[in-house]
């Protein structure tokens, strides 16, 4: 998905970001959690052609060579296990053919929490990607861009008024967007991170969320629907990978 309603990224202030490419062109977003592991939505493999699926690091435009830029294949990829092409266990990691090399400014690791509380309404969050900037325009944006948006609770968002069911908000899901629907995820914008702020960690920003795969955009009463970085989809993630603490920069062997 795209970000409707954001802002330019500060280049390379947020070097985890990785963008999915399939015959170099941009298709999802994701975060370098390891330096073989990309993580993303699951949805999105529907969308990539596995033999020709690269990732791009380090970029701030998606059209102009940088300094900082890294292309590397994707070797494998690892949706959930639980996951049946809806927007239920939309998480995927992706390893990467060889490591990442981590580069202050350029390229760098986003740590993932260790364990995750349930957000509750109203915290503020930030989205991330390359997306399209209108609901009405296809076109992905160039640069890098974030928005802010705020989280709208489960019962709200399953209401008549709101989603009405279709789909159902899970425990596994966080429900964002603002009020007038001016901001949100988009096309292209799939995989990419949401970034809350919470009080455990003087509010910090920290990944709370994946923005999942969605049809309509900036829509006022269907807000943006993410993944939540659960303790369960944590230690599937811990499993995959191979590591016993997110911050070591090697994979245990």
């Amino acid at each position: 998905m795209e970000i409707i309603g954001g802002r330019d990224v500060k280049p390379h202030s947020r070097p985890y970001m990785v963008s999915i490419q399939t015959n170099n062109k941009h298709v999802c977003g994701g975060m370098l959690v390891q330096a073989k592991w990309v993580l993303t939505a699951a949805n999105c493999q529907q969308l990539l052609e596995k033999k020709k699926t690269t990732v791009i690091l380090g970029v701030h435009s998606l059209r102009k060579r940088d300094k900082f830029e890294q292309k590397i294949s994707v070797k494998r990829f690892f949706p959930n296990r639980e996951f049946k092409n809806t927007i239920n266990n939309d998480i995927m990691l992706l390893e990467l053919a060889e490591a990442a090399i981590i580069k202050k400014k350029g390229v760098e690791i986003l740590h993932l929490p260790t364990s995750t509380k349930d957000l509750k309404a109203g915290v503020k969050c930030t989205i991330v990607g390359w997306g399209q900037t209108s609901p009405r325009d296809k076109a992905q944006s160039d640069i890098l861009k974030e928005a802010s948006v705020s989280v709208i609770d489960r019962k709200t968002c399953n209401s008549k008024k709101y989603y009405n069911g279709k789909p159902v908000i899970t425990d596994n899901m966080i429900c964002a967007g603002d009020k007038k629907g001016k901001k949100d995820s988009c096309l292209g914008d799939a995989g990419g991170p949401l970034m809350c702020k919470t009080k455990t960690l003087n509010r910090k920003e920290v990944i709370s969320g994946i923005s999942s795969a969605g049809g309509d955009c900036a829509i006022a009463r269907h807000p943006g629907i993410y993944t939540r970085l659960t303790d369960k989809y944590l230690a599937w993630i811990k499993k995959t990978i191979g590591v016993v603490h997110f911050n070591e920069t090697k994979e245990q062997i």
